[in-house]
């Protein structure tokens, strides 16, 4: 597949991914401290749910094509030892480290946010899915450690991204 292709599939993903925490943290918080908690509770827990139905169209490509992309530099630059010598590869390498926490944050908010009510393999797995519960089981507390934190990584992301090529 043509490489500039793959970016611009990659940059459109970051694009909707990154740009949907950002809505998140910039406009949401802000709402939260005008309708208060009980209500920001459920608006954020069926807004949650649509997440996690959604999110996955772009992240999934977003790291596959990010993956492809990152092994295919390591291949083209004679190897792994090689490619980190250079200050892009020690860019892009740390690029993909906080791409992965930022996965992880992603993969893990289901049990970060919400407690699941069965405890068997095939509950968690649905609960990661589809976010069992209900509004009176999302953790609002833990709402803007998180997303600050998870905007901290997509912003770190796109300088890096910039400077792999300015340096």
């Amino acid at each position: 597949m043509d490489h500039q292709v793959v970016v611009l599939f990659h940059l459109l993903c970051a694009i909707l991914f990154v740009g949907a925490v950002a809505m998140e943290v910039l406009i949401l918080e802000p709402v939260r401290k005008l309708i208060g908690d009980e209500v920001f509770q459920r608006v954020e827990f069926y807004l949650f749910r649509r997440i996690r139905r959604t999110y996955p169209l772009a992240v999934i490509p977003l790291y596959i094509t990010g993956f492809y992309m990152y092994f295919g530099y390591v291949e083209n630059s004679g190897g792994f030892e090689s490619f980190i010598s250079t200050s892009f590869g020690m860019l892009l390498t740390a690029k993909m480290t906080m791409a992965l926490g930022l996965l992880t944050i992603f993969a893990t908010s289901p049990f970060v946010f919400m407690q699941p009510r069965s405890r068997s393999a095939v509950g968690h797995l649905k609960h990661f899915l589809i976010v069992t519960g209900g509004p009176e089981d999302f953790r609002i507390d833990r709402f803007e450690l998180m997303h600050y934190l998870a905007l901290g990584f997509g912003l770190g992301i796109v300088l890096l991204a910039k400077l792999m090529f300015m340096l």
